[in-house]
């Protein structure tokens, strides 16, 4: 351990005692240049800071001082969310200092100053540890003789066009931080305000994705061989297997197929084989540490930035029907029970029969024929993977697997990028034969390494937040539901009590939900009831499943198990699951921001026009519906205008003082479309009427209870 990092272990205790330069000297035996380094390094980091008398150091707790994150969603106040209080702590414009939404501040909590509109002034920032954003993406406007950028956050000051113009795209540098004006220079330019699929591409900067490959990755990737002959000879061949592959009409990644077939025995053989990428992309080369910044492939309406370049990801790699790939299999024997009897791993050479669709599929498993006549002699093979299908739904029902089967959106763009229609989508059949045959594969790779006790990636999903939990439970009980505990048998047993009209209630159950992420520590996976899980299914598009593959190569395929190496591989382990957990996050946000602003431009054209809709959440400030086709607006508390409305945030209902007019969440709707602003992702709307539904409710509840 360094200096700097000895020094951080004595000074973050609550007990500890302000040192002078010697007492650090003498405790920790180190030379003057040493210490000082470390010292100024832990001030400058806002660790440590030197008393009156400038001759002892003191920390953060003898300061008064803690880190939290600061919410800024009003220009006059905003809230620190921190782990050493309980509650959020309220913060005046005028105690902000230069911070910006989702900063990292250090703050002091103070009491009993009164502000000027009548709150308690609860925390003042004192220093902006760490600044949410450190690039911006927008448009490039003149005023008089200076340039400024276009954004959603701030205004911005461009001193360095670095060759941008008027009207480009850009990606800026922050150079200084101020909530009146910001300063910045260019990096790169995007492309021009007026190119077609100009959005698309300025989100996946914003939120960090690169969106061209360098020309050291592509020269690397250019020169991989095509020639597999040597290779092949020393792996196990399933070339005799029929094997395909089932994706979605436009996909071009394919790095999964499967092959059913029923045994001698009565039991079912299932085998996954997974596009073997780290064949080709090698630890520490410039494509794979360009992987590991990207961390995953980012979906943005009709548009894939890619985690690998194109060569690999739709042909050396993908499992292209009638090619012999190279693959990494897991082969299982299952029981009539979905009980996994034996298991494969190993390295193999397949080649798939066919490219499934699954709309076909769908459609062949639903009616028995297909729109697609050369898929009817599928029938029986699909039928086949559909009764195994049901086996493993019915085995993950038992343990407490949780669907949430939450209806999405779909967008619908023309070729120039503009939204012609929004729908929604539901599930088919094949989709779930994927799902479950993935989810089983993941598990069984997870559970070999478990066992034999070796570093590892872990997909995990911790229990869900008590202080959340409890208020789902008092909104449901509410409604007549009941959900009696934490175990994910009894929410998956809530959710299927849900009525259509309260689906509602299965958000709330998801945001009282923590994110799965990935760990190097195995602590199971709640949603899926599962001790052990990992991804392995998909190392095209997700970078944890690259790594998981080369684990596999290294325990299992190569037997190279080093116990002298363990720590540092763990350590390892760990710092690529915090990185594809952040670019996980950051590929989520990206697709929810430029699918609402796609339904924002789609909105633009119904303004003044009436539809029927859900409120499917309620704040202090207002209503959210959801329209039948999943777009989401707002009807603002202030705009509602026939009474002083109240709202009760544990029983999520809004009721008027005068007239007792209730609003709740779930209650259908009519609304009108009043504004939609682009620039912020937001859409107004206006109640035309409530058909309440609380007589019919009530009728509900009085059956349940029953």
């Amino acid at each position: 351990m360094d200096i700097k990092s000895e020094i951080l272990d004595m000074i973050i205790k609550p007990k500890y005692t302000p040192l002078t330069f010697e007492e650090f000297k003498e405790v920790l035996d180190a030379s003057d240049e040493e210490l000082t380094i470390a010292l100024e390094e832990l001030m400058d980091e806002s660790y440590l800071f030197l008393n009156k008398k400038k001759d002892r150091f003191l920390n953060r707790h003898l300061m008064g001082y803690s880190e939290g994150t600061i919410s800024i969603k009003n220009q006059n106040f905003g809230f620190i969310v921190s782990n050493e209080f309980p509650y959020d702590l309220y913060v005046s414009k005028n105690k902000m200092l230069d911070a910006f939404d989702k900063d990292i501040v250090l703050f002091k909590a103070s009491r009993g100053y009164k502000s000027k509109d009548g709150r308690s002034d609860e925390a003042e920032v004192i220093k902006v540890l760490k600044h949410d954003f450190v690039t911006l993406v927008g448009k490039v406007y003149q005023n008089k003789n200076k340039y400024y950028l276009e954004n959603d956050k701030c205004k911005c000051l461009i001193t360095e066009l670095n060759g941008a113009k008027v009207d480009d795209i850009v990606n800026v540098k922050v150079l200084t931080y101020s909530n009146t004006l910001l300063t910045s220079s260019v990096i790169s330019v995007i492309g021009s305000a007026k190119d077609i699929g100009i959005d698309i591409l300025a989100t996946a900067v914003k939120f960090g994705f690169n969106t061209k490959f360098g020309d050291d990755v592509l020269y690397e990737v250019k020169n991989i061989s095509r020639d597999l002959d040597d290779e092949i000879k020393k792996r196990r061949l399933s070339l005799d297997k029929v094997i395909y592959t089932i994706d979605g009409d436009d996909s071009k990644d394919l790095d999964d197929a499967i092959c059913v077939k029923r045994l001698d025995n009565g039991n079912y053989f299932l085998g996954v084989y997974i596009a073997d990428v780290s064949y080709y992309v090698l630890e520490g080369s410039k494509t794979d540490q360009e992987a590991l910044s990207r961390g995953t492939s980012l979906y943005l309406i009709d548009t894939v930035i890619p985690m690998l370049p194109v060569r690999l990801s739709n042909d050396l790699c993908s499992l292209n029907p009638s090619e012999e790939k190279l693959t990494i299999a897991c082969e299982m024997e299952l029981d009539n029970k979905g009980s996994v009897i034996s298991s494969d791993i190993f390295e193999t050479v397949i080649k798939t029969k066919r490219r499934l669709t699954y709309s076909k599929c769908n459609e062949l498993l639903e009616y028995g024929a297909s729109s697609d006549a050369s898929y009817n002699d599928l029938y029986d093979d699909l039928n086949l993977m559909s009764e195994l299908s049901d086996i493993l739904t019915e085995k993950f029902h038992k343990r407490g697997f949780i669907d949430f089967d939450i209806p999405e959106g779909k967008i619908v763009v023309d070729e120039k990028g503009k939204v012609v229609d929004v729908k929604r989508i539901e599930r088919g059949k094949s989709e779930r034969i994927i799902e479950n045959f993935m989810i089983l594969a993941n598990e069984t790779v997870a559970s070999t390494i478990e066992a034999l006790d070796l570093p590892f990636i872990y997909r995990i999903h911790d229990k869900p937040d008590i202080i959340k939990l409890h208020d789902l439970k008092v909104v449901a009980g509410y409604m007549g539901y009941s959900l009696k505990a934490d175990y994910a048998n009894e929410v998956q047993k809530f959710l299927e009590s849900i009525d259509e009209d309260d689906e509602f209630l299965k958000k709330l159950t998801l945001r009282a939900m923590p994110k799965a992420i990935y760990s190097e520590e195995n602590i199971g996976h709640f949603g899926l009831a599962s001790s052990a899980y990992t991804h392995f299914t998909s190392p095209i598009r997700r970078y944890p499943d690259l790594l998981v593959h080369r684990l596999l190569r290294k325990y299992l395929f190569k037997n190279e198990i080093d116990a002298t190496e363990f720590r540092k591989l763990n350590k390892k382990i760990s710092a690529i699951a915090v990185q594809s957990s952040k670019k996980e996050r950051d590929a989520v946000n990206a697709e929810y921001y430029i699918e609402d602003k796609k339904k924002c431009e789609y909105m633009e054209n119904f303004v003044g026009s009436e539809f029927s809709g859900k409120i499917n959440s309620i704040t202090t400030f207002g209503l959210f519906i959801t329209l039948d086709n999943t777009i989401e607006g707002l009807v603002r508390i202030k705009d509602m205008k026939d009474d002083y409305y109240i709202f009760n945030e544990h029983l999520y209902i809004l009721k008027g003082e005068r007239t007792g007019r209730k609003f709740r969440v779930g209650d259908s709707v009519k609304l009108k479309v009043e504004n939609v602003n682009k620039e912020l992702n937001e859409i107004d709307f206006s109640l035309v009427y409530n058909s309440n539904r609380s007589g019919n409710r009530h009728g509900k509840e009085n059956h349940r209870k029953k």
